[in-house]
């Protein structure tokens, strides 16, 4: 079975919407309905009602989780390159609830579809090669990142690691990809040789993979 895009998508896809320049666009929930947009048409189509309801499935994935709030955050900070900056009481937890109210008004008013689902997708076997992959890669963070990274890597590690055991290893995944992207971290041979694995089993369209690639040692 196939996603219903090639590209990124979720909170991942949503994520490089925050990039430096996002409060122009308004406050958080103003960025997703920004990221679902349907331009001036007054419908929305099938797979724009699917990467509604796999936002909200990520967003609910993570709420649900065990997953602390400062891992919640840290994930999210690492995921926009600093760019979303947690502030006054806002936890990890409110954040993601905005989303998903945001999520809720755009279906009241486009309507829903069911997420994408394949077996495969949530198999130990997966859950096992992402723990893997989030183990094994380098994850050499640039120098830049200590002005909003003020941990050491195996902090990012294990919120990574308890996203992919206990809420979804497909987001795991993705949150990885992605985090390397946002920051410009290094790929080694070794571990894009994984991913691209991990990919294939996952799905992911070529598109994203291709977003990563120029990483690559």
């Amino acid at each position: 079975m196939q996603r219903f895009t090639t590209f990124d998508f979720g909170l991942t896809g949503l994520a490089a919407l925050f990039h430096q320049d996002w409060i122009h666009l308004g406050g958080v929930e103003q960025v997703v309905l920004a990221y679902l947009s349907v331009g001036e048409e007054p419908y929305a189509d099938d797979d724009q009602k699917k990467e509604a309801a796999e936002l909200e499935r990520d967003a609910a994935a993570l709420t649900s989780s065990p997953l602390s709030d400062d891992q919640v955050e840290l994930l999210w900070v690492m995921a926009t390159g600093g760019n979303y900056p947690f502030r006054h009481s806002e936890t990890g937890r409110m954040f993601l609830e905005r989303i998903r109210k945001a999520c809720r008004q755009w279906v009241q008013t486009y309507g829903t579809i069911d997420a994408d689902a394949n077996p495969e997708w949530v198999s130990a076997q997966a859950a096992s090669e992402v723990r893997e992959a989030i183990d094994n890669t380098p994850l050499n963070l640039p120098d830049e990142c200590r002005t909003y990274f003020d941990s050491d890597v195996q902090a990012l590690r294990d919120a990574l690691d308890r996203c992919a055991h206990s809420a979804s290893a497909d987001l795991a995944f993705r949150l990885l990809l992605r985090i390397h992207v946002a920051n410009f971290i290094p790929v080694n041979g070794t571990s894009w040789e994984s991913y691209t694995g991990i990919a294939r089993r996952l799905s992911l369209g070529e598109d994203l993979l291709s977003s990563v690639e120029f990483l690559v040692d």
